[in-house]
């Protein structure tokens, strides 16, 4: 992998380093640097213009010039051999005293003719040939008419001022086969800040196109459609750019996805959309034919080899090299984008067994992120605007079957430091890992849990973080000695599991998890207090007026978490805390939630507001992890808290009939208070302590009912006021033994139901465990309820 440390300054500050301590510093922390090359080298270069070009007299091929060399070193007479040397012609000369890759020039005479100095080639400045075009090789430099005469920093001028690291990238770290990778590396190393650039959708008509796979082995697939591009000659940055990364300058095109791909890691490959047969991609390992690649050879594809297809025609060898049928040219104006994801061990054997590897198969082989297509299209979609000119864009259409779920690794000082014969701090383990843009939960009693970036691939166990902190703190800090490893038989309380398993639900429900503060300041103490009024602690020698006093709740410091976010731009937001609070009276363990925004359930191409019912779901969902049955828990109107809480769209929950929790939309005023932007923000506070140590049943078998089922819609016109909870239960009282299930489905106030009244529509479920009902069975059971509901509720049925 070549690094352009001049591209690598973009987005990490290099300040105060030199190739050498660079080179040094990745090699110590694993990653070997084999060379460092310069794209061009010279001294004493100047940029002059022929004035003057004569035949030699005592040759017939060479050239007696006259270069203008600027004010400060005047005209120069040069003996040139080059054949496009031409008056008028700006080119690159080096001076007497000038030290080129393989020649010092010094003043001389040829064939009896004076000669002070040499223009010069690009190879002869060290530019490697496979970059340059048979007139470049064959003869000096032609510089652009509007080059500075006189400019001394030619290199500068021509962007070859680049200092290039040839990394040496082991199979274990795929993410190193990407700059902006790189660029986290070498701050985390050198402990830099890493400004990575983030890229907008642009996105101005829906398209057509479809995408998929019917292959276990293209897991992820993603396209986009734009139109109206021009295909062009690259800029002088692009070409610079890929050059010093090794790649040669095809077309503006073709170069964006190659600078994509080097940036991010993740190759695309480009479809001439009006050479499809139609519009839809979809990745296969059935296909069995002929293919010929855009080499212009023809290849055999064997079953089990990927193939994008579209009409069941192959159009791309997936990860390895697209079809020549539908190939984008100079005249392409129509263009499908794709970012996939294969399977490395499928893309190696069809490489190997074809002879075709490339820099974008060497990628999936090694193994690529799954979850970036929509960053890398937005990428290579700015690009396409800026420099193809694209007019139209679409929305990204993407098809993927995992799920982007950052591996969590749990893991405890002492351990690591078992492991590695070290000493080290939590602190400095923390801040090891921190800088690896590794999430970081520290306990007090210094154990932790790393939430690992998606990235990296290698990092799947808590071994691998010790090798992370080993080899940036230095593998001196290893003592001479053997370590002790004592063998010990621990476990977790049924009280711990049950909180780590609460965890670990909302972690996969998409929830991130924060920590905070427990100490507070006094005003903040009694905000958003929901649950505990009791006395709090405040200490007596606080260290700022801030951390006073010790929090009895914990839904005020999420809020205040959520605010941060908010103004940094984050739009929506999932957060949890679970924590220790403590007053004079008692101690608890707490958890609150704070959902604000959209439930991104398939990304952006799908977004849900956050309600009430999202965060009643998340409740019930952990009742049933924690094996708690519906019947020991409910939901009861909130008639308190109504300055905090949105009235109507909040509740408390109880738990065998003891309050423990509340949850509902937090109230405008206290939106604004807290500065959340303008959409509905749910919050939950819920003490944990009954129900982490209460009793649960062991799951029985129960058979599955072998007697059909019968549903019947009824409707009621019903006070106003009265909840639907109480007329369910109503219903399954009257019911019992026959009715199974009694669920609202609708509830209308309007017309044709007068004032006061509301229309509350249930669907009901007879069953019976024994025999099949009767008409009769149904229909007297469903009398006995009109009636229940008409004498309790004053209820009519709607007809």
């Amino acid at each position: 992998m070549l690094v352009s440390l001049k591209a690598l300054r973009q987005y990490v500050s290099l300040d105060g380093l030199n190739e050498e301590e660079i080179a040094k510093g990745l090699t110590f922390a694993g990653v070997e640097v084999e060379d460092i090359e310069r794209m061009a080298s010279g001294t004493n270069l100047v940029i002059g213009e022929i004035l003057e070009c004569e035949n030699h007299p005592d040759s017939d091929h060479l050239h007696v010039l006259k270069v203008n060399l600027g004010d400060k070193y005047g005209v120069e007479q040069i003996v040139c051999g080059a054949p496009n040397a031409r008056k008028g012609l700006k080119v690159i000369v080096a001076r007497v005293g000038a030290k080129l890759p393989q020649v010092e020039i010094k003043k001389g005479v040829i064939r009896g003719v004076e000669s002070n100095g040499m223009c010069c080639s690009l190879l002869e400045l060290g530019v490697d040939s496979k970059y340059l075009s048979e007139k470049q090789t064959s003869g000096i430099e032609e510089l652009p008419l509007d080059a500075p005469v006189g400019e001394e920093d030619v290199l500068g001028y021509l962007g070859l001022d680049d200092i290039v690291l040839n990394l040496n990238v082991l199979a274990n770290r795929p993410d190193l086969l990407s700059l902006f990778n790189v660029a986290r590396e070498v701050g985390a190393i050198f402990s830099r800040e890493v400004k990575l650039p983030s890229f907008e959708g642009i996105e101005n008509f829906k398209t057509d196109l479809t995408v998929g796979s019917k292959t276990k082995r293209c897991t992820q697939f993603a396209g986009k459609e734009i139109k109206g591009l021009v295909i062009k000659e690259s800029p002088d940055w692009m070409k610079s750019f890929l050059q010093s990364m090794g790649v040669r300058s095809i077309n503006n095109l073709v170069d964006i996805g190659n600078y994509v791909m080097l940036m991010t890691g993740q190759p695309l490959h480009m479809y001439d959309a009006d050479k499809l047969p139609v519009h839809a991609l979809e990745a296969r390992d059935d296909y069995q034919g002929p293919f010929v690649a855009l080499d212009e050879k023809t290849y055999d594809v064997l079953p089990n080899d990927i193939v994008i297809a579209s009409d069941n025609k192959p159009m791309c060898l997936g990860g390895v090299m697209g079809s020549l049928a539908c190939a984008v040219d100079e005249k392409t104006t129509h263009l499908y984008i794709e970012s996939a994801s294969f399977d490395g061990a499928s893309i190696r054997r069809t490489s190997n067994r074809l002879g075709l590897a490339s820099e974008s198969s060497s990628r999936f082989v090694k193994g690529t992120n799954h979850f970036q297509s929509e960053y890398v299209i937005n990428m290579a979609s700015k690009l396409v605007k800026d420099l193809c000119e694209g007019k139209e864009f679409s929305n990204i259409v993407n098809y993927q079957i995992e799920k982007a779920e950052q591996k969590v690794i749990s893991s405890s000082v002492k351990r690591i430091n078992n492991r590695l014969g070290t000493s080290f701090s939590k602190e400095e383990i923390e801040a090891v890992l921190t800088r690896l843009n590794f999430k970081v939960e520290m306990n007090k009693d210094e154990t932790f849990k790393v939430t690992v970036p998606l990235y990296r691939l290698d990092v799947t166990c808590d071994a691998d973080l010790s090798e992370e902190v080993i080899r940036l703190l230095g593998l001196e800090h290893v003592k001479s000695e053997l370590p002790c490893l004592d063998t010990t038989l621990g476990a977790l309380s049924l009280e711990q599991t049950r909180i780590r398993n609460i965890r670990n639900y909302l972690l996969d429900k998409g929830l991130d998890e924060c920590l905070t503060y427990s100490l507070v300041s006094e005003k903040e103490a009694s905000k958003m207090n929901l649950l505990n009024e009791e006395e709090k602690y405040v200490l007596l020698n606080p260290l700022t007026d801030e951390h006073s006093t010790f929090r009895s709740h914990v839904l005020h410091s999420l809020l205040k978490v959520a605010n941060y976010n908010v103004s940094r731009q984050a739009k929506s937001l999932a957060l949890f805390e679970v924590s220790n609070v403590q007053t004079k009276q008692s101690a608890s363990t707490h958890l609150a939630i704070v959902l604000l925004g959209n439930d991104y359930s398939r990304g952006l191409m799908e977004k849900i507001p956050y309600d009430f019912y999202h965060m009643k779901g998340i409740v019930e969902g952990m009742m049933e992890n924690l094996g708690l049955e519906v019947s020991r828990y409910k939901f009861e109107r909130l008639n308190n808290h109504l300055d905090e809480l949105h009235p109507g769209k909040s509740a408390g929950l109880y738990f065998q009939n003891k309050l423990i929790g509340v949850l509902g939309e937090l109230h405008p005023n206290k939106i604004n208070e807290y500065d959340l932007g303008k959409n509905p923000v749910i919050v939950l506070e819920l003490r944990l302590d009954e129900l982490v140590s209460s009793k649960v049943s062991v799951n029985k078998m129960k058979p599955i009912h072998r007697f059909p089922f019968v549903t019947r819609d009824l409707a009621f016109i019903i006070d106003k006021d009265v909840e639907a909870k109480d007329i369910i239960k109503a219903i399954r009282l009257v019911g019992k033994g026959i009715v199974t299930n009694a669920e609202v489905f609708d509830v209308y106030e309007g017309e044709h139901v007068q004032e006061g009244k509301k229309s509350l529509a249930i669907s009901l479920t007879y069953q019976k465990e024994d025999a099949t009902l009767t008409e009769k069975e149904v229909s007297d059971a469903e009398d006995k309820i009109k009636f229940e509901l008409l004498k309790t509720f004053h209820a009519e049925l709607r007809m």
